[in-house]
């Protein structure tokens, strides 16, 4: 279903992974292990990070190029959620969009979607 907007975005070298299975022990175990307030894993042996080049190389996801962003002035992001989104949640602030209310509001791709 959504298959041609992650081609169309570039993003086609995710789909494999898609089929991992995760070891839930080793997840719980590093869940445990995080640190949101240094964004760092504190393991026996020091901190350890996700860096960008990590990512990269388990997702094959390229991460040279020009970054995608916008700068949009804080009055101007509820506007343009509706432009893109069709509507946009009563609690946006500061552009950040909340994950709960994007899964709540879009947790199916419409059929009039446009790629």
């Amino acid at each position: 279903m959504y298959l041609p907007y992650l081609v169309d975005a570039g993003l086609s070298s995710v789909l494999p992974l898609a089929h991992l299975t995760g070891d839930p022990g080793l997840i719980t175990a590093l869940v445990e292990r995080w640190r949101p307030e240094t964004s760092t894993f504190h393991m026996s042996f020091g901190e350890v990070t996700i860096t960008l080049e990590d990512v990269a190389t388990l997702t094959g996801l390229a991460i040279d190029g020009d970054a995608v962003v916008v700068d949009i002035p804080d009055e101007d992001w509820s506007a343009m959620c509706i432009r893109l989104l069709g509507q946009a949640p009563t609690d946006l602030g500061g552009g950040v969009i909340r994950i709960t209310w994007l899964r709540e509001t879009f947790d199916e791709l419409p059929l009039s979607a446009s790629p």
